[in-house]
């Protein structure tokens, strides 16, 4: 399509425009003129020639297909460019789809050996199941209940304890770092003093002071025991008011406070609480069960005659029991010897609390 347009201003053979043929005329009216200047007179005048009849314009030029060449050339351009984005995408959405598809299978892979699993874990749970070994008697299980509920209300009652115990220790933690602050205090007033002019006496006073205090601190701190740290602190008062020092008014007030600190503790009276506690355990073992028959004791040791004396003789050897429904609800001696082991034992554990 390599059309070349016909340019404006060329003309077709033998053909001249408007503008040409009046210059022509023109130039041909001043050389006439021009002659008739030079020859003179002419006595009749030279009529001009008539112009020559102006040629139709020529056809407009029929327009170039080159521009609507160009055109569908871009719009080749732009449905090749959608084409390509359309594959692009399709291809794009084609690996999506794969990708997808292998997590997919991946995820079922996965999901199908953990329920293979779960399955092999509830068959050995279920062969567990089946392999426990059934109950004996209701009786039994209600003999497991009370120990149950009887181990329950021991465990309640040392919580109880162990509660109080622990207010008590706190209120202890307290004081002790109260009259550890006071007797800092009265250390440094102390060491104060040092710059002091001092006897040989009033020295050793001071010393004593000094060692005093730190066993106050030490029994109160590591021992737990404020009726002898309060003991300790009235001995370094009563030293302190020997020296007679006005120098030492401000020790003697914070040992003073630290009494009065240690004296509002609620102590509990624990040789109180130790005894009572020997004489459960003392008590413990003698202790009778609620399933236990005293009626048929006293009526099996009310028996006499040759008979009880030759079981006598053979109950060391030989136990012969009788199996009842009774007894079958009752504890059986290991049972009975295990309650009172564990009982005993909490009581032990409150008593070192």
């Amino acid at each position: 399509m390599n059309t070349e347009h016909p340019d404006k201003d060329e003309r077709l053979p033998g053909e001249t425009s408007p503008d040409e043929s009046s210059d022509h005329a023109d130039r041909e009216l001043e050389s006439g003129a021009v002659d008739e200047e030079e020859s003179g007179p002419d006595p009749a005048p030279i009529e001009p020639e008539p112009r020559a009849a102006e040629p139709p314009p020529p056809p407009p030029a029929a327009k170039s297909p080159r521009r609507g060449g160009f055109l569908a050339f871009l719009a080749f351009l732009f449905a090749l460019a959608a084409l390509a984005g359309t594959a692009w995408m399709w291809w794009q959405d084609q690996q999506g789809q794969e990708t997808v598809e292998g997590r997919a299978m991946g995820e079922i892979t996965r999901l199908e050996q953990s329920d293979s699993k779960l399955s092999l874990e509830i068959s050995e749970l279920r062969n567990r199941i089946d392999n426990l070994p059934a109950p004996d008697s209701a009786g039994e299980i209600a003999a497991l209940e009370r120990r149950l509920q009887g181990d329950l209300n021991d465990l309640e009652r040392m919580k109880q304890s162990l509660q109080e115990q622990q207010a008590v220790s706190r209120s202890l933690q307290i004081a002790a770092e109260t009259l550890q602050r006071r007797l800092s205090a009265a250390e440094s007033a102390l060491t104060g003093v040092a710059t002091r002019d001092l006897d040989a006496g009033g020295e050793l006073d001071l010393a004593e002071v000094d060692y005093l205090l730190k066993l106050a601190n030490e029994r109160l701190r590591l021992f737990s025991d404020p009726v002898a740290a309060d003991e300790t602190l009235a001995l370094a008062d009563a030293h302190l008011a020997a020296i007679d020092d006005p120098i030492y008014l401000g020790v003697r007030q914070d040992i003073a406070a630290a009494r009065r600190a240690i004296a509002a503790l609620d102590l509990p009276d624990y040789f109180a609480i130790g005894s009572r506690l020997d004489d459960i355990q003392a008590v413990i073992p003698s202790l009778p069960f609620k399933s236990d028959s005293p009626e048929a004791g006293e009526s099996a040791a009310g028996d006499g005659g040759w008979w009880q004396k030759v079981k006598n003789v053979f109950s060391g050897l030989v136990t012969v029991r009788r199996s009842t429904e009774l007894e079958r609800e009752q504890l059986s001696l290991q049972d009975q010897d295990y309650v009172r082991q564990r009982l005993w034992l909490q009581v032990e554990i409150a008593h070192l609390a």
